[in-house]
C-alpha cells in the first residue's frame, strides 16, 4: 500500500468519525430539545385538579346570546368580537372602591406573567355593571391606569344585564346612596375561548400562580 493509499484511508476515517460524533450529537440535541418542551408545556389538567386551583369549566361551552355594546373606544362589540382571541371578562364599575381596583391590579399582574405569544391572543376585559356612569371615555381612562391593553364593555343596561346573565355573572344596583350608588356584582372572571363559546370562569378569590397554570392547561384542552 502506498503512502498516498494510507494517507487517503486515514481521512475517510477522520471524516466518518467527525460525521458519527456530529450525527450523535445531533440526536442528542434533538432528544434535550424534545424533552425540555414536554416538561415546560402546560399538561392539560383534569376538571377536578382544575377545581382545586380555582378554574371552573362547563360540561358543554356555551353560545352568547345575541347584544350590541359599545367599548372604551365607542366601537360597536357584539358576540363575534369575542371571536379569534382567549377573553377573560371582569363585571365591575369604575365607581367601585375596593374589589375592582384589587381585581384588575391582579388581572393585570396575571397579563404581564404570559409569554408575549399568548399574550397575543389573550384579552382582558372590564364589562361595566353601573352603564349609566360608566361612559366610553370613563372607562377608558380608568383602565389605561392599569394596562393599556385592557378593553371595557358598556352600554344600554338591559344588554350589558343579558351580556353578564350568559355567563352567569350576577350583579344589582344597592339600594340607596343616591349618586353616589354602589353595585354588588360577582368578582368572578369569566372566560370565552375563540370560537367566542363561554367556557367557564376563574372563581374568586384570584391567586396569579394558579390561575396561570389552569389558563394554559385550558388553552391546551381547547
Amino acid at each position: 500500500m502506498t503512502e498516498e493509499t494510507q494517507e487517503s484511508g486515514a481521512v475517510k476515517r477522520e471524516r466518518g468519525i467527525r460525521l458519527t460524533v456530529l450525527a450523535v450529537v445531533s440526536v442528542a440535541i434533538i432528544f434535550v430539545a424534545g424533552f425540555f418542551y414536554a416538561s415546560t408545556r402546560a399538561r392539560p389538567m383534569t376538571s377536578e385538579e382544575l377545581k382545586s386551583q380555582g378554574a371552573y369549566l362547563y360540561e358543554n361551552p356555551r353560545m352568547l346570546p345575541n347584544f350590541t355594546l359599545e367599548d372604551d373606544r365607542s366601537e360597536r362589540v357584539t358576540p363575534v368580537t369575542f371571536q379569534g382571541q382567549w377573553s377573560l371578562v371582569f363585571f365591575g364599575f369604575t365607581y367601585c372602591p375596593d374589589v375592582c381596583p384589587t381585581t384588575l391590579a391582579q388581572l393585570k399582574a396575571f397579563y404581564q406573567e404570559l409569554e408575549p405569544e399568548v399574550q397575543a391572543d389573550t384579552q382582558i376585559w372590564l364589562a361595566s355593571v353601573d352603564p349609566a356612569r360608566d361612559t366610553p371615555e370613563q372607562l377608558h381612562s380608568y383602565l389605561d391606569f392599569f394596562h393599556p391593553a385592557f378593553r371595557g364593555v358598556t352600554g344600554d343596561f338591559l344588554e350589558v344585564h343579558r351580556f353578564a346573565t350568559s355567563l352567569n355573572i350576577p350583579f344589582t344596583k344597592v339600594p340607596g346612596g343616591g349618586s353616589n350608588y354602589l353595585v354588588e356584582h360577582s368578582a368572578n372572571i369569566a372566560l370565552i375561548n375563540p370560537q367566542g363559546h363561554s367556557v367557564g370562569f376563574f372563581k374568586a378569590p384570584l391567586e396569579i400562580s394558579k390561575m396561570k397554570r389552569t389558563f394554559l392547561s385550558i388553552r391546551e384542552y381547547y
